[in-house]
């Protein structure tokens, strides 16, 4: 793809042409030249937001720390950390190949562009997957060798929990980076400005919410089926 520019610029003395300038830019790489005024315009209110969604992520857990779940089974405190920072690698990895993607020019026909956004989300999808296993496995044994016993019914509701907050998790930011990258390429914005900072900011928040709603969701049900046996 090549880029081409063209800048006209009019210079008026009240309401005569005092002058004209033209400068022409052609780019056979296809890439956007950016100033620093540029790439400061366009990251600042994302950084802000992904600020404020950091924060909005500690207030979370902090008001879930309280629920019965978590003081049952504590090994979701070492689950929490083990996940975002394994699921966050993903979104960071999906966000920079997209970015790098639409930059070079390869998603510029729809039918390449719709080929790669499913190939990568599907991708994704089945490295959270294991992702969520795998870090629930690891709380697990982490747990049962602090407190020196494991309860199954507690494991279960861990590994069962991580995958599917993963698995939802992925596929919902996965969706939103896809159509971040898309319309950031269609209205002259480089993604690498501002897609990896939502996929950061997001990806904490939805995680932690969903692992608490989740888990607390499966804790509630298998103490009512231990009740009814």
């Amino acid at each position: 793809m090549v880029f081409t520019e063209l800048k006209l610029e009019l210079c008026f003395h009240g309401k005569k042409l005092r002058g004209v300038t033209c400068k022409f830019f052609r780019s056979t790489s296809g890439f956007v030249p950016e100033t620093s005024l540029s790439i400061a315009s366009e990251i600042l209110v994302i950084y802000l937001l992904a600020g404020f969604s950091m924060v909005a992520a500690g207030l979370v857990m902090d008001h879930v720390q309280h629920w019965t779940v978590f003081k049952t089974i504590t090994e979701i405190f070492i689950l929490v950390p083990a996940l975002l920072g394994l699921k966050g690698n993903l979104e960071m990895t999906l966000a920079s190949r997209l970015s790098t993607a639409a930059n070079t020019g390869q998603m510029d026909d729809t039918h390449e562009k719709w080929k790669m956004a499913t190939c990568n989300l599907a991708l994704i999808q089945v490295q959270a997957t294991v992702v969520g296993l795998l870090a629930a496995i690891a709380a697990v044994l982490l747990g049962a060798v602090s407190k020196g016993y494991m309860e199954l019914n507690q494991a279960a509701v861990l590994c069962a929990s991580s995958v599917i907050t993963a698995f939802i998790a992925a596929l919902s930011l996965g969706l939103v980076m896809i159509l971040v990258i898309i319309g950031a390429r269609k209205f002259g914005i480089n993604p690498d400005n501002v897609a990896t900072p939502i996929a950061a900011s997001l990806g904490d928040l939805i995680t932690i919410s969903l692992l608490a709603g989740i888990s607390d969701t499966l804790f509630k049900y298998i103490g009512m089926s231990m009740r009814a046996a």
